[in-house]
């Protein structure tokens, strides 16, 4: 467990190569209602391990790191500082970030750091900030979940929409394993009401994120999978407009497709990763 700024404990842990020059080093964060551990997958497979230094934390009010009780613990700097104690504590410099689904913190850490602060970053399926945006990423279906999450009249009512939100996230083809499944629908319940709405209503300013992309600080890797049942691609690629160093990728899979499309997946980033590092990640790409 770390120590963010503000005493909020944040777990974190890592696997693969140790950080040095010439390793590259993606931190993953995770989405709304999950934990780090979505990414078991990625953290157990050998090409990976032997790739890259990988790491990956709880997002506050998330799994195991703390859930703050007042407002100003879920002010977007506090967000940014997560990620300062996980980049501080395993001797990190200039990593990758893989943001999935709803793992607005990129936009957080842009607020409050150059884009020299990381090397690239990774958009999975994204939610890329919060606010009126979630309108039109989020599918009819996810929307229509919401109400239940933040609102709910009743318990049956919230675990009516937590179990429709995860099996969203897992696919009509049920990508996700049952212990997958299983630990999805008890992050849930660890997540309290007040979290989950603060996660969504919380303000970010995303001036640093789209100065970074249009100014061509930052390349940018946009994966998206064909068959998302959460998420609409479009608005939220529309939403980043202008980002000169941008590749996007399409791949048959949902919202997860790290797990659907595992092969793929790996060789997509690692590859991306190798034309960033030589200097070749400005060519737009569909």
């Amino acid at each position: 467990m770390l120590t963010s700024a503000d005493g909020i404990q944040i777990y974190a842990n890592s696997a693969g190569r140790a950080p040095a020059h010439g390793i590259p080093t993606i931190v993953f964060i995770h989405g709304f209602l999950m934990c780090a551990s979505v990414f078991d997958s990625i953290f157990r497979d050998e090409v990976w391990t032997r790739s890259a230094c990988l790491v990956r934390y709880d997002a506050r009010g998330q799994g195991r790191s703390g859930k703050p009780l007042n407002d100003t613990g879920w002010e977007s700097k506090r967000f940014a500082e997560d990620f300062e104690a996980v980049v501080k504590a395993f001797g990190l410099h200039q990593p990758y970030v893989a943001g999935c689904h709803a793992a607005t913190n990129i936009t957080d850490i842009l607020s409050f750091h150059p884009p020299a602060y990381l090397a690239g970053v990774i958009y999975i399926s994204p939610l890329p900030y919060t606010g009126s945006l979630l309108n039109e990423v989020g599918s009819k279906a996810t929307l229509a979940c919401v109400p239940g999450l933040t609102k709910p009249i009743s318990v049956p009512v919230f675990q009516s929409a937590v179990r429709r939100f995860v099996d969203l996230c897992s696919g009509s083809g049920r990508v996700f394993s049952f212990t997958m499944h299983q630990m999805c629908l008890g992050n849930a319940i660890l997540q309290s009401v007040e979290t989950s709405t603060q996660l969504l209503a919380r303000t970010q300013d995303k001036t640093g994120l789209l100065r970074a992309g249009r100014e061509g600080l930052l390349p940018l890797l946009f994966i998206y999978g064909t068959h998302d049942e959460v998420a609409v691609y479009g608005p939220a690629l529309r939403a980043i407009t202008g980002w000169t160093r941008l590749e996007t990728r399409a791949m048959d899979a949902g919202h997860a497709p790290w797990m659907q499309q595992p092969g793929v997946f790996r060789e997509t980033v690692l590859q991306w990763i190798d034309r960033v590092e030589g200097g070749g990640a400005a060519i737009p790409a569909t």
